[in-house]
């Protein structure tokens, strides 16, 4: 009976490739010659953020934002009450 191996890690992405591109399909970056500048990066990410307004991450920083305080500091004081909250 042979065995059969299967590689069930993902293929790691080119550093290089498009943001977009792989967030959707796992695409590879576009050859060298036909590669953004610099400048536009930040714009891609810009992008990205806008399109995620809802994202768990992006709220919780508002959050903090809003009590101003830091997205550490307001875990901490979650953790804080519900532990005290257990123990009373």
């Amino acid at each position: 009976m042979s065995e059969t191996r299967f590689n069930l890690r993902r293929p790691s992405p080119d550093p290089a490739a498009d943001v977009e591109s792989y967030i959707d399909h796992g695409a590879a970056a576009p050859p060298a010659e036909e590669e953004p500048a610099a400048q536009e990066t930040p714009e891609k990410i810009r992008r990205l953020v806008v399109l995620l307004p809802n994202s768990t991450h992006r709220r919780f920083k508002l959050l903090a934002a809003a009590r101003e305080t830091t997205m550490s500091d307001l875990c901490r004081t979650w953790i804080e009450e519900a532990i005290a909250e257990q123990f009373q």
